[in-house]
């Protein structure tokens, strides 16, 4: 059996809309393969790779049409892409930047999930 490569777009479409709600490990991949792809990349280039996780995954998080096995999934895997994030703050604005993500996650993830689960009792 051969292993192909699938493009990162294509898995993070799958996981954007949680088409494998019952294969964690297709998000537990992607993280993987994320990390080992930005470690081989330059600085510039690994920060807009995480990036990118990052904002996929907040994106699923907040998607009400995501099953919310799928969105905690997602939740709980976000913290991967910005604690990287976090190693490339040198500059004041770098951490203005990395700060607001975290505010960002706070915020949306607390508004979205504990909507959703409100919602799933009542």
């Amino acid at each position: 059996m051969t292993r192909q490569m699938v493009p990162f777009s294509v898995i993070e479409q799958i996981i954007r809309r949680g088409a494998c709600v019952d294969s964690p490990n297709v998000l537990y991949r992607y993280i993987n393969r994320i990390e080992e792809y930005a470690d081989r990349c330059g600085i510039t280039h690994a920060y807009s790779v995480y990036r990118r996780a990052y904002q996929v995954l907040i994106e699923t998080i907040c998607d009400g049409s995501v099953s919310m096995q799928w969105r905690e999934l997602c939740l709980d895997m976000i913290h991967r892409p910005l604690m990287q994030l976090k190693r490339f703050v040198i500059t004041d604005q770098d951490a203005k930047e990395y700060y607001h993500l975290e505010h960002e996650l706070r915020v949306l993830s607390h508004f979205f999930m504990a909507r959703a689960k409100c919602r799933s009792i009542g």
